[in-house]
């Protein structure tokens, strides 16, 4: 991958993020916290769906797409039997409408369970297209798809925040259908070659019978992380109040921003590392990788906690906490982003089926820790469930590579994410009784991982300068 496609899928999750940033505080003081936790609610049922109606052929679209010359076959024969799929549930669940828009939203309003419903249409589209671009390698038109949610989204909420005075979650998830919406539209003009040509190809059901063989289990892997990801929302969802998942909504949203280096990461990582593996290097290089990456992560965590407390400029004193909760908030994409360094010999082993048994157990972990620390701790309880699960989920999937493939001198790893999931647990717990040393705490941290890491910190700039030239 060149340096300028990097660059083109990058801009992409960097402008959606900034663009994040904004939204949240203009959504926290416009619309009440029972508004925000209920779109958070209608977030995890739309990824859901997609998950569940898919049935692992967008994966196996994925993989096949450079091996066949027929192109247009393939994405007909990936894309039609999820719709075909989502079509049924759609049909069989809209006269329950009322009844499952209570148990989403505790409102027994069939409106919303009807917008629910074309999310998930609207999803389901977009992820196909999409996906189409990204193996075209069109990395701007990719990242411009990632972008047109958050601009509507922004624009739209400044229109209701101007023209209604009384604004409610209706207005709030419409907002979110239509940048959706906007998002087909966008993907479908830009692979109208593709898809027309799908459109004049028929089904080979014995290629869809090889490409659900692929797919189908990869599913189970996929509504497994979506179980340990889900898990705290569902937590408070059952065992606490909207306003308490308000507060761990908002946290959530300003963490996602880490989900840029996450992301940038993964489109990088995976085909770089399969092709050392095929030009047989040397495989050490993993190593120096992963305490780059922890440099990286080690630094992001200490600096958010440095500067948490402008989460108070930002947001209303309702959301006080979410300055006390974001680190843990921020361990969910973090700690991902470094065991897919860690774990990569899971992949270049073929064992992949250690990765739906090590996602089970961090959602177990998850969900346990929810039922005992949610209904006494509200929001701080599920952000510290989450970060357990995660760093469980880390050193799980560190472990098990490490005893199928090579030993990844992994002691320093542990100690360092040991530390920080221990000092977010304790800034959730207990920060409001320490206050601005808290956040000094995290200052001294940074200071302190200039200097551990200091060898890193010096590769990082030599690898930086040489992509300069």
């Amino acid at each position: 991958m060149t340096l300028k496609n990097i660059i083109g899928f990058a801009v992409g999750p960097l402008a959606s993020a900034g663009l994040g940033l904004i939204l949240v505080p203009v959504v926290a003081w416009s619309f009440a916290p029972s508004d925000v936790a209920r779109m958070n609610v209608f977030q995890i049922a739309v990824s859901f769906s997609l998950l569940f109606t898919v049935l692992g052929l967008d994966q196996a679209y994925v993989r096949e797409y450079h091996e066949t010359n027929n192109k247009g076959q393939l994405l007909r024969s990936c894309f039609l039997p999820g719709f075909m799929l989502l079509g049924a549930v759609g049909a069989i669940s809209l006269p329950f409408s009322g009844d499952l828009a209570f148990l989403l939203y505790e409102r027994a309003d069939p409106v919303l369970y009807f917008l629910t419903v074309s999310a998930f249409f609207a999803s389901y589209l977009s992820r196909f297209l999409a996906l189409t671009l990204r193996m075209q390698g069109r990395g701007w038109a990719y990242s411009v798809s990632q972008v047109i949610p958050k601009v509507l989204q922004l624009i739209l909420v400044l229109v209701i925040v101007i023209t209604f005075s009384a604004r409610d979650f209706l207005q709030l998830q419409s907002t979110m259908l239509l940048s959706m919406v906007a998002v087909v539209f966008f993907c479908v003009w830009n692979t109208r070659v593709e898809w027309k040509n799908a459109l004049k190809k028929d089904i080979q059901f014995a290629e869809l019978k090889k490409l659900l063989a692929f797919g189908f289990p990869l599913m189970f892997s996929s509504l497994a992380y979506w179980g340990l990801t889900a898990a705290s929302t569902l937590a408070l969802r059952a065992w606490s109040s909207l306003d308490e998942l308000a507060v761990y909504s908002v946290a959530g949203s300003f963490a996602g921003a880490a989900i840029v280096f996450q992301s940038i990461f993964t489109v990088i990582w995976a085909p770089t590392v399969y092709r050392w593996v095929s030009e047989g290097a040397d495989m050490s290089v993993v190593d120096r990788v992963a305490k780059q990456a922890m440099a990286i992560i080690f630094a992001i965590v200490a600096i958010c906690g440095s500067l948490s407390w402008l989460c108070d400029w930002l947001l209303p004193s309702r959301y006080s906490d979410v300055k006390y909760i974001l680190m843990c908030m921020l361990m969910q994409p973090l700690l991902y982003t470094l065991s897919e360094i860690t774990c990569v010999g899971i992949g270049i082993q073929r064992r992949t089926i250690h990765s739906v048994w090590i996602t089970l157990l961090a959602m177990l972990i998850n969900i346990v820790l929810g039922y005992f620390l949610v209904p006494s701790h509200g929001a701080a309880g599920a952000a510290a469930s989450n970060a357990i699960a995660f760093s469980a989920f880390f050193f799980a999937r560190t472990e098990v590579s490490s005893r199928i493939w090579r030993s990844i001198p992994r002691g320093n790893l542990y100690f360092c994410v040991t530390l920080l999931v221990s000092l977010a647990i304790g800034m959730s717990f207990w920060a409001t009784f320490f206050q601005s040393l808290a956040h000094i705490s995290w200052v001294l941290l940074f200071l302190f991982s200039l200097y551990f890491y200091r060898e890193q910190w010096v590769e990082l700039a030599a690898l930086l300068g040489k992509s300069r030239r």
